[in-house]
């Protein structure tokens, strides 16, 4: 920038003492890359120190520390105390130790006679942008020789040599504690006798005064100043943490004698200089054998990709190979056994004794102590692995048919029904079949088996797959070998779910790919789908595990969940809209259950139908709670996942037997503490309905001995009636329930 320059546009610098020019500047460095720098002119006594500050994230490398990418205001300082002072630097020549951007260095070359001015600092990054600085303002250098070189002050190699300078300059360099002894030393060492060090520093982090304290122990004068010029007080401020102040450490005139301070540091100095050359040259060492181990590396792997190369390229010459002649597949194992063994059935899991006739085979079959006589005909199958393998189920789980409605689909020759119904105490068994000779024959085993029978009622009817019988609902359905025909499944399901009660299930037994494609059918119509193949001990002894039919278990989900949920959150609503609950008519016994047995088959969810039906009134609140306490036991049992058919029949029975008799204890508990309260003689618990009947009449008795003789004689009618009925009207029931 020439001399002549107007400064009328100028703007202060950041500091305020100097006015300044600040643009952008592009440039390309030495990798060809486009570098954006800050470049600024400063007046300086009306001449123009130009020197560049890079911009950040420019594309530079990283210079470290804050004060080498900006101004501070120490440096401001330190050009403002040069340029009032310039005979200070009068043919002297001057070392700038941490240069930064090199304004105070730069301001004494171009403004002072000095004879040589040594700009240096430790950082590469650093020292490259004060040589562009340097070439910018190289045409203000009238007598001084300005140079720039980079200098670590804990590396004696690199420092000047000695008594080569008679003013060292700084600005805000003693910020690092653990360099003060390097800077002390060299300054030691550079200095002329009666030389002197100039310092700017501020007291933000407190390291200036460490270093005061052991410069006083080194140095023979140490002036320490902050009213050195008013128009840095004027402009920064003295009271502001970060303004200067002013440091002069004077080195003796004439060369005396080291003190003891002065050999202690030096002393220091020299083990932490043999501690760095060590650290450096073991780091060296590493270095070249990481380097070494590295090439070996390289070189090992270079060789192993051209082992693999030269192998691929020898495979691919060679012919190609014959192809191997097809192995021939294995006999597949029947699944019927290939003779039978005395005295044991076809598959070997029941004891069995035969007694031959002219026309037929009648077997005596012994499971587990319970006899059971069939007849074979030439023309009638024999009995399946599933049908026995269903037959020990049924034996290994006998609380499961106990009082409950019984259908077997598809029976056959009827093994695993009627050994149900010779072996359980169940309410009905049912075998079915749609061929109508094998009807013939299971009625014909029924009377056969007529004196074992258990089962309070037993029959055998036709039934064949997707018909529904009107009027009739089973707890359990169980059947075996029924699915062959994958067409069917669909419609097997739907007509085994609609002749089911809510909460009953369906147990299959089969095997092969048609027994899976069942069950991933049934899993989107049933609520709970369980598949096993270790289902029995027997079964898994005598039946391999090629030969060994899978046994699924199919739930459905119990109806009083629904009617439960839906009845709890419908009866406030109905209290407060009718204000008092007409009481009605106890249904007779069985109604509820024929209504159950004779529901609409075609109905898909029976649930919800049950939620919808009308709810109980305030006179048969007693007995809803009973009902309430099963609903939620079964709640809990139709959430329950069981890890087999065993545990999940067992639970059902366990927790309603518990469930019921909880009910009953605490409803005698509350009975008693009753009657006792009142002064009553005691009574016995009693079954739910009289419970109801007994609370009506107790509620008509207080009734009738809070009104007045008047209100006795005239009868209460319910309001909209009319004065000719005299129909009483049921107290409403009260927020604690009494």
């Amino acid at each position: 920038m020439e001399a002549a320059c107007a400064w009328e546009g100028c703007e202060r610098s950041h500091w305020g003492l100097f006015d300044r020019i600040a643009k952008t500047v592009r440039d390309v460095d030495e990798q060809g890359q486009v570098v954006a720098y800050k470049s600024l002119a400063y007046n300086c006594a009306g001449k123009a120190v130009e020197f560049r500050q890079p911009l950040e994230g420019s594309g530079t490398r990283l210079m470290h520390g804050d004060f080498a990418r900006k101004i501070s205001p120490s440096e401001e300082a330190l050009a403002t105390f040069i340029l009032k002072r310039p005979r200070l630097f009068h043919a002297r020549r001057v070392l700038v130790v941490g240069a930064g951007l090199g304004f105070a260095g730069l301001v004494v070359g171009a403004c002072t006679s000095a004879r040589e001015v040594l700009l240096t600092d430790g950082d590469p990054e650093v020292v490259r942008v004060l040589e562009t600085s340097l070439q910018l303002n190289r045409g203000s250098f009238d007598e001084s020789l300005v140079a720039v070189q980079q200098v670590l002050w804990d590396r004696m190699e690199q420092w000047p040599p000695r008594h080569s300078f008679d003013v060292v300059i700084g600005a805000d360099v003693v910020y690092l504690e653990d360099l003060h002894w390097a800077l002390l030393e060299m300054m030691l060492r550079v200095l002329r006798p009666g030389g002197q060090f100039l310092l700017f520093a501020s007291r933000r982090n407190g390291s200036l005064e460490k270093f005061l304290s052991t410069a006083k122990s080194v140095f023979a004068t140490v002036e320490v100043s902050t009213e050195y010029d008013a128009d840095v007080e004027q402009a920064i401020g003295r009271s502001s943490k970060c303004f200067p102040v002013f440091a002069k450490l004077s080195v003796p005139a004439e060369e005396a004698e080291d003190t003891e301070a002065v050999q202690e540091l030096r002393r220091q100095f020299a083990e932490r200089h043999a501690a760095e050359q060590l650290k450096a040259e073991r780091s060296e060492r590493r270095r070249v054998k990481a380097q070494a181990a590295h090439r070996a590396r390289s070189q090992s792997l270079l060789a192993r990709r051209e082992r693999r190369l030269q192998a691929q390229e020898e495979e691919a010459a060679l012919p190609p190979p014959l192809p191997e002649p097809p192995e021939a597949p294995a006999p597949r194992q029947p699944l019927r056994p290939t003779a039978e063994i005395e005295g044991r059935s076809d598959w070997g899991l029941f004891d069995r004794q035969c007694v031959d006739h002219a026309d037929y085979k009648e077997f005596t079959y012994d499971c587990d102590g319970h006899k059971l006589r069939l007849r074979r005909t030439p023309a009638s199958p024999r009995i399946s692995a599933a049908a026995e393998a269903l037959t020990c189920w049924a034996l290994r789980h006998p609380r499961c048919f106990r009082r409950r409605r019984v259908l077997e689909v598809g029976a056959g020759q009827g093994l695993p029904g009627l050994i149900v119904a010779v072996s359980m105490e169940a309410k009905h068994i049912e075998l079915s079949d749609g061929d109508p000779a094998a009807v013939e024959a299971l009625a014909d085993a029924l009377k056969l088996n007529e004196d074992s029978l258990q089962a309070d009622s037993t029959a055998a009817s036709r039934l064949s797959f997707g018909e529904v019988p009107a009027g009739k609902k089973f707890d359990w359905i169980i059947a075996s070998d029924i699915l062959e025909a994958k067409d069917q499944h669909s419609s097997l399901l739907h007509s085994l779910r609609k002749l089911l009660k809510p909460n009953g299930g369906v147990v299959v037994v089969g095997s092969g790919a048609a027994f899976d494609a069942f069950t991933s059918v049934a899993g989107g119509i049933f609520a709970r789908v369980r598949v096993a193949r270790d289902y029995n001990d027997r079964v898994n002894k005598f039946l391999p595990l090629a030969s060994r039919p899978k046994l699924a278990v199919l739930r459905r989900p119990p109806a009083a969940q629904a009617k439960h949920k839906a009845s709890k959150a419908r009866r406030p609503f109905e209290r407060e809209a009718a204000g008092a609950v007409k009481s009605v008519s106890k249904p007779a016994p069985g109604e509820a259950e024929q209504e159950e047995d004779e529901g609409d088959p075609d109905l898909e969810d029976e649930d919800v139908e049950d939620a919808d039906e009308d709810q109980p009134d305030e006179g048969e609140e007693a007995e809803d709670e009973d009902e309430d306490c099963v609903a939620e036991a079964q709640e809990e049992l139709a959430a329950t996942d069981a890890d087999s058919a065993e545990d999940d029949c067992e639970e059902v029975i366990a927790i309603l037997d518990q469930s019921v008799r909880i009910m009953h204890e605490d409803k005698a508990a509350k009975a008693e503490a009753q009657k006792k309260a009142a002064g009553a003689p005691w009574q016995p618990p009693c079954p739910p309905g009289q419970l109801r009947r007994r609370i009506l009449a107790q509620r008509g008795r207080h009734r009738a001995a809070r009104r007045s003789p008047e209100e006795a004689a005239t009868p209460r009618t319910e309001p909209g009636m009319g004065s000719g009925s005299s129909r009483p009207v049921t107290p409403q029931r009260s927020a604690n329930g009494s």
